[in-house]
């Protein structure tokens, strides 16, 4: 099977409406379509890093995910989608902007010897992001 391309990534989301805010105002995603489904469920389509992530209402019946907690210096987490990747180009700069406005790091930056450095974050509902920079093109 060949795939053209990643299509989407979807998040349940408690509040899509805050949600939505976090990855508009943290990582520049802009809104591009949003629609509301037979049973009344909020998508909102955002851009970001040249993908579509969709954020959605909770089906009925599902709760949040919990929290995630720093383990072996990233975090532990349930079992399913672990995390999602975005690329930055100033890792300690994206840290310490998200520090101050009280996003929640998982440990401290992590410098591999391939000169891959990530740090995780904790986004709405339990959904962790590993922010990455890479000292040379990937």
């Amino acid at each position: 099977m060949h795939i053209e391309s990643l299509d989407h990534i979807h998040i349940y989301a408690a509040d899509p409406e805050a949600s939505a805010e976090f990855y508009q105002r943290h990582f520049e995603a802009k809104p591009v379509h949003r629609n509301t489904n037979a049973n009344g469920d909020t998508r909102i389509f955002l851009a970001l890093g040249g993908q579509i992530i969709v954020v959605g209402d909770l089906p009925a019946g599902m709760a949040p995910a919990p929290l995630p907690e720093t383990g072996d210096g990233a975090y532990v987490h349930g079992f399913g989608v672990a995390h999602f990747g975005l690329r930055v180009a100033d890792l300690v700069a994206a840290a310490a902007e998200l520090a101050a406005s009280d996003v929640r790091l998982l440990g401290e930056i992590v410098k591999e010897p391939t000169g891959l450095s990530y740090l995780y974050v904790v986004a709405p509902d339990g959904v962790v992001l590993e922010l990455t920079q890479y000292e040379s093109a990937v």
